[in-house]
């Protein structure tokens, strides 16, 4: 729970510094194309990313779409879901004890 909590806030870490850092070059002179999620993926797997092989029309169109999302936005929510699913819960206690 520890690891899936601390590698959820570290994803969100760093979609905030992407995302910081897009604004810093979008704000420059010439032209900036952001940086998607695609070259991400080539960069750290080593090979550009194909989800046509095996896979339906659906899920090979939602893996496009996502592969062609900035890539600040697929770390955030990626981080922000291992964040929240790997929280510290409370324990509920019961409003009306049974008597036995």
């Amino acid at each position: 729970m520890i690891f899936g909590r601390s590698f959820g806030w570290a994803l969100v870490i760093l979609a905030i510094i992407m995302a910081s850092a897009e604004a810093v070059m979008a704000l420059g002179t010439g032209q900036y194309s952001g940086l998607a999620t695609s070259e991400i993926w080539t960069l750290l797997v080593g090979q550009t990313p194909s989800f046509t092989a095996n896979s339906s029309e659906i899920l090979s169109a939602a893996s496009a779409g996502i592969m062609a999302m900035p890539a600040w936005v697929v770390f955030g929510t990626i981080g922000i879901v291992l964040a929240h699913f790997c929280r510290k819960r409370r324990d509920h206690r019961r409003m009306f004890r049974t008597i036995r």
